[in-house]
């Protein structure tokens, strides 16, 4: 399959049809910008054409720029998640995103986590984490964090966290 016609798989899982499949198979950054913002039908099906774009780092930062808008939004990220969990099996980096980001909501949703898990996270998912946590988990990064940045993000004053927010914060990119 062709670029060209790659593209037009992805416009009918959009149902997009004001788009110029010429621009965007010249351009990766339109491309990109075109993914990050579709509004697919099927997500699950949306995601998997996107990973097969030629381009492949490209494709893979699109579906995890993806992952972080769905995992910021107000929303059920977890079933999100679940359904195109699949899609996303067969590359390491994204099924790891899309876990750590799952471990980000239900910490600031106050569900209980596995500490193992917290300090088993990646650096990014840590930082993450310690922008947001307070109590046990705060202390658990304090001393156990996996980087010095991120032990010294727990030493950060800020202003407590309401128990009964929907949604995520601002989270500041790293």
């Amino acid at each position: 399959m062709n670029l060209v016609d790659h593209i037009a798989c992805v416009a009918a899982l959009t149902g997009c049809v004001d788009h110029d499949p010429a621009a965007l198979a010249a351009d990766e950054h339109l491309r990109f910008d075109w993914y990050r913002d579709a509004r697919p039908r099927d997500e699950r099906a949306f995601l998997e054409a996107v990973l097969r774009d030629p381009d492949k780092a490209m494709a893979v930062s699109a579906v995890a720029v993806r992952i972080g808008a769905k995992a910021t939004a107000a929303g059920d990220f977890c079933a999100w998640a679940e359904k195109v969990a699949p899609a996303l099996a067969h590359n390491s980096f994204l099924r790891d995103r899309l876990a750590e980001w799952r471990l980000v909501r239900e910490v600031f949703e106050g569900r209980p986590v596995n500490p193992d898990v917290v300090l088993s996270a990646s650096d990014w998912a840590q930082r993450k984490l310690a922008a947001v946590v307070d109590g046990e988990l705060l202390m658990l990064l304090a001393e156990h964090g996996r980087t010095r940045r991120v032990r010294a993000m727990t030493r950060i004053p800020r202003p407590a966290r309401p128990r009964d927010a929907t949604i995520l914060p601002p989270l500041r990119r790293h």
